[in-house]
């Protein structure tokens, strides 16, 4: 009997224990605020203007810009302990040439991924910038895209936790030199009097005219090192890339482009073998040699006949593309193409191209 006892004794103490537990549990449960973790709230300032004439804007768009330059993982603990200071920063410098040379009108730009923050200020006469009215951070992005003959300066992380910040910026200055090159046709002639138009790609806002001289020779005095882009004005577009200058090297740049004494013409027509208009003609060219790539597009939009005709061709592979718009019974825009390799100089110069119409 006493053992009975003890037994049942052991078990209401069980039986309690496990009371206790649940109730402690709801207990937790119902106060789901205070099982959330702490997380960092993002800071963003409204936009205005500071003493020093910057400009602060938080977007979404300059939050996106400001992630494009960062490189390292945030620290984001170190982060949100910043923001609880209270006291804002003023950041100060000047930008210049390493030697020494005061650069005035340019825009620097500080951003925060952080803080969602953009401020952009305009360099003075001596050269200096200011920001004011900053809150700290570590993950500031200082920028500039110079208007002049340097390469770009970015900044980054930059630690702003003191009242007062100092930072000068200097600008290296892009080499320059005389880029010279060449133009003709596949057989190897000079392209005389052609426009071309050539567009650096490292340097912002760089670009120079020429037209080429009785031997398909231009030059452009101080042009910078770097990688450019070379088009041409005039019935076909032209793209190029792998275009590098090197000063120091001298390399000239010599370009063969789709020009010659061929032509190619023809009529587009429908299923039932009328002409057919209200169609768009576009002849693709491409040429691949010392690792540059150069490709050329011509286009026509036919007339009332469904004529098309391209002059000052030169030999070799053209890819023709036809295509047309054409609504289905729904009323929904449906496009038809149509792609056909030509053999310029070989196949016969006179085309009839027949376009699918009817709508599956």
């Amino acid at each position: 009997m006493v053992r009975y006892r003890k037994l049942l004794i052991v078990s209401l103490v069980g039986m309690a224990a496990i009371a206790i537990a649940l109730y402690s549990h709801q207990l937790v449960d119902s106060n789901p605020e205070q099982n959330q973790p702490v997380q960092a709230v993002p800071v963003s300032k409204p936009a205005d203007k500071n003493q020093a004439g910057s400009q602060i804007i938080s977007s979404s768009k300059d939050s996106q810009e400001v992630l494009s330059v960062i490189e390292a993982p945030l620290i984001t603990e170190d982060l949100q302990d910043l923001t609880t200071e209270s006291e804002s920063i003023t950041l100060s410098g000047w930008v210049g040439t390493e030697f020494g040379e005061n650069i005035a009108g340019e825009t620097v730009v500080l951003y925060s991924a952080y803080l969602r923050a953009r401020y952009s200020t305009i360099t003075g006469l001596s050269g200096e910038f200011f920001f004011t009215d900053l809150m700290p951070s570590y993950d500031y992005a200082l920028k500039v895209s110079p208007q002049g003959m340097f390469k770009r300066y970015t900044k980054f992380p930059l630690k702003l936790r003191s009242d007062q910040e100092i930072f000068n910026i200097v600008l290296e200055s892009i080499p320059q030199g005389i880029l010279t090159g060449r133009i003709a046709d596949p057989y190897g002639r000079p392209v005389t009097g052609i426009e071309l138009l050539i567009k650096t790609v490292e340097v912002d806002s760089w670009s120079a005219n020429v037209i080429t001289d009785t031997n398909g020779s231009f030059s452009v005095a101080g042009f910078p090192k770097g990688r450019f882009q070379l088009s041409i004005r005039g019935q076909q577009s032209l793209a190029t890339t792998g275009l590098r200058f090197d000063p120091d090297v001298g390399q000239v740049a010599n370009l063969t482009i789709d020009v010659g004494p061929y032509h190619l013409s023809g009529r587009i027509y429908d299923e039932s073998g009328q002409t057919f208009d209200g169609a768009h003609v576009f002849l693709n060219w491409a040429l691949q040699e010392n690792g540059i790539r150069i490709r050329s597009t011509r286009q026509f939009s036919v007339d009332a006949s469904g004529a098309f005709r391209f002059t000052g061709l030169g030999p070799g592979n053209h890819e023709l593309v036809v295509s047309a718009w054409r609504d289905d019974t729904s009323g929904q825009p449906i496009k038809r193409t149509v792609r056909q390799t030509v053999n310029v100089g070989v196949d016969p110069q006179e085309l009839s191209i027949f376009l699918d119409t009817l709508l599956d």
